[in-house]
């Protein structure tokens, strides 16, 4: 075969790059076309014994560059770079395990900033095609998602479903758990205190004459008693205990791990407080409140009707009182 003299040899490279480089144009406009609806931004390539990478266009036009704001060559780092600093700990390692052959892919989805400062979602997929004899990257190829709009949305989701779970789980009214929600919370209670053999005391508390006021001011301010009274009960219980609004103007307080003489100290202390405080209407208001003790033998349905029969006789006795 004939030698090639110089001059051939480069004639020979660069028809070579022309032909890479129309190639390359070709698979960038064929995906536009298959895959740009979907957020993918095509495919990469990094050669590592050059530093240099290629790549479809999209991938820094998402990100609001143009071909005049890049370097003639591209190294990774020009996108490393902009990976946000939270995310570039976790990206760089994963790249490294994947560089050094220890996991199969390199996947990650990483913030990274656009040239307007904003920020875009990336999910990147690659792996390593030639390693040379001792194991090192010679040459990698992936493919880049933009897929911001997906994480904007899940975020939205995310809210949106909190916002729901809030919905059910507190009382608008008196910010504490609604009647379902502290209904499962008692259930949980229960089988701790079982299962870790704590007591368990429950308290019902009570508005007294509380129909009476609902008749005589209005739904408007008789609600209002309601939200004070959450307010108040919050107050001392803090963040120890949990509690919710059972129905209407009756309460209900868990309280792990103490016995029935704290509980009945803790209800006396909001029954006082309840009696000092001004409302929204000129009576008095005063509260009656039933305590009793989880039993492990009972049902729960058993344990609220011990409460309530508590609650019940305080009542009948006049109310403004708590009973064991």
């Amino acid at each position: 075969m004939k030698d090639l003299s110089r001059e051939e040899l480069l004639i020979q490279v660069d028809s070579l790059n022309r032909w890479n480089k129309e190639l390359l144009h070709t698979i960038q406009e064929s995906e536009q076309l298959e895959y740009g609806w979907t957020g993918n931004l095509g495919q990469w390539f990094w050669n590592c014994t050059t530093n240099e990478v290629e790549f479809n266009s999209l991938k820094v036009e998402a990100i609001g560059y143009q071909k005049e704001d890049l370097p003639e060559k591209v190294p990774y780092q020009f996108f490393t770079d902009k990976i946000h600093p939270e995310d570039k700990k976790e990206v760089m390692r994963t790249m490294k395990e994947h560089m050094l052959n220890k996991i199969p892919i390199w996947e990650v989805k990483y913030r990274i900033q656009a040239k307007d400062g904003s920020w875009r979602v990336y999910q990147d997929r690659g792996r390593v095609t030639e390693r040379d004899k001792n194991g090192a990257p010679l040459f990698l190829k992936g493919i880049v998602f933009d897929v911001t709009k997906e994480e904007q949305e899940r975020e939205q989701l995310t809210v949106k479903n909190k916002n729901l779970i809030n919905q059910i789980k507190v009382d608008t009214l008196t910010h504490l758990h609604t009647r379902s929600s502290i209904i499962v919370e008692m259930a949980k209670c229960a089988n701790k205190s079982k299962e870790e053999n704590y007591p368990l005391s429950v308290i019902f508390l009570n508005i007294d004459k509380y129909s009476k006021y609902e008749e005589e001011f209005g739904l408007l301010l008789s609600e209002e008693i309601l939200k004070t009274l959450g307010q108040l009960i919050q107050s001392v219980i803090q963040e120890k205990y949990v509690a919710g609004r059972y129905r209407e103007s009756v309460f209900l307080i868990l309280l792990e791990n103490i016995p029935k003489e704290e509980a009945y100290n803790l209800a006396e202390t909001i029954r006082k407080t309840v009696l000092e405080t001004f409302f929204v209407i000129p009576n008095q208001i005063s509260i009656s409140g039933g305590i009793t003790v989880y039993d492990p033998s009972e049902t729960i349905s058993e344990l609220v009707q011990k409460a309530s029969g508590n609650l019940e006789v305080a009542k009948n006795n006049g109310g403004n009182q708590i009973i064991l």
